[in-house]
């Protein structure tokens, strides 16, 4: 009886394997400190506490947003592009884990029918993997959406991905074809690649263990700059979908309400209750801005942005991610132009796919302006009338009937002699 079963380093010399470590482990170090990094500077920030509460409260809206992906839907094809990327990345890391417990956890889980499935529903995911990346590529390439960046780390990273997807395809394709395995039609794809390389000396057994060292070395790249870009959105996005209290769009936050505080209260609650260093922000509101997946859904439907004016919502998110040092002013980088521009419609939040609240950071900032008295100069006037004469137009309470003088408007007045007196 024919033992079914994973044979994890096939024709792979002990020297390759040490090698797969080596890179292994120095992979997850740099991952690993990148991730502090910028952990530490999360820290930095004024420290809120999960609310249990609210991530009982998230659970439906994170399978909405994390799994069914409903705002990414709204662009149709960009819609299926991303499921298929990020379902296919997820069961391949799902089936990657899956070989460490088998291998070098000693579980053998990989064997018999369980590993026959496994095979096929990695070749199938593998290929919805790549037909999204073929969509991403068609799509930038044709630069037809407008809110997108075209950097070349945008083309390289999706490059790289497709080939970490090809060459898992090429590895299968060569083991099959060198071994003649009879359960090889399960890997509906590798078995596929198997024929088309038979006879082909560069995609023999010779010169597999160099294609699979060279998989090894694109896949622990990947991993290892992945807190260094906005790749790193794939780790917090879900993260902060999870954790973040969703709010309905055009609820605003705010530092205290006077109604319910005491009066001693009210003069000692004060302290640092606008953003003028990016430590005061809170660590929740640093991490939403590594969570940016840089789409331009905000930008494309801000009302601000659209009329010309210089706020551009995803601009001041990455500000804060890329200018993230814990003493650093704020106006050193954003421009009170910026921030006065916000309306605070809330269509930049309606639109975010990954839950960040624009609108917070924008209005923790304002106020951050005013307490370092960076205001436009006619909002400074306004408040200021509004202050001392308590309306906005600064008219003096004796010129407050001065409009309606001609038109014959009644005026009640409290005078003791005539309770019902009427003037012009």
């Amino acid at each position: 009886m024919i033992e079914i079963r994973r044979d994890t380093f096939w024709a792979i010399p002990f020297a390759y394997s040490l090698l797969m470590y080596v890179l292994a482990t120095i992979a997850l170090l740099v991952f690993l400190y990148g991730f502090y990094r910028r952990f530490r500077l999360w820290r930095s920030g004024r420290k809120v506490n999960i609310q249990w509460a609210d991530v009982k409260a998230n659970a439906s809206y994170f399978v909405d947003m994390a799994i069914k992906q409903q705002k990414i839907k709204r662009d149709r094809l960009y819609g299926f592009m991303h499921r298929f990327t990020s379902y296919g990345f997820v069961i391949l890391f799902i089936g990657t884990c899956l070989v460490v417990v088998d291998y070098d956890l000693g579980i053998p889980i990989l064997q018999g029918s369980f590993y026959l499935v496994y095979e096929a529903v990695l070749d199938v995911f593998g290929v919805l993997f790549l037909i999204g990346l073929f969509i991403a590529m068609i799509v930038r390439a044709r630069r037809t959406r407008n809110r997108l960046k075209h950097g070349w780390a945008d083309q390289l990273f999706l490059w790289l991905f497709a080939a970490i997807g090809i060459g898992g395809y090429l590895l299968e394709g060569i083991r099959i074809a060198e071994t003649g395995i009879s359960y090889g039609h399960w890997s509906i794809v590798g078995y596929g690649v198997s024929k088309l390389l038979q006879g082909v000396p560069a995609f023999g057994v010779a010169w597999y263990p160099v294609w699979w060292i060279s998989h090894a070395i694109l896949a622990f790249g990947l991993i290892a700059v992945i807190p260094y870009t906005k790749l790193f959105h794939m780790l917090l996005a879900p993260i902060n979908l999870l954790f973040q209290p969703v709010k309905r769009t055009g609820k605003i936050s705010l530092p205290y309400n006077l109604e319910e505080l005491t009066e001693e209260k009210r003069f000692t609650v004060a302290g640092v209750q606008g953003v003028k260093h990016i430590s005061d922000f809170t660590s929740w509101q640093l991490l939403s801005t590594d969570a940016c997946t840089e789409c331009g859904r905000c930008d494309s439907l801000c009302p601000a942005n659209l009329s010309g004016k210089p706020l551009a919502p995803r601009s001041i998110v990455t500000k804060i991610r890329d200018y993230m040092v814990p003493d650093r002013k704020i106006t050193s980088f954003i421009t009170p132009e910026e921030l006065q521009s916000c309306t605070t419609c809330g269509a930049c939040v309606e639109a975010c796919p990954v839950s960040i609240n624009h609108i917070d950071l924008i209005l923790s900032m304002r106020r951050g302006l005013i307490q370092e008295r960076i205001i436009e100069q006619e909002a400074e006037h306004a408040l200021m009338k509004l202050d001392e004469q308590y309306n906005v137009w600064g008219k003096a309470w004796s010129e407050r009937d001065q409009w309606s003088r001609g038109l014959d408007i009644p005026l009640l007045e409290n005078d003791k002699g005539n309770d019902d007196k009427k003037g012009a």
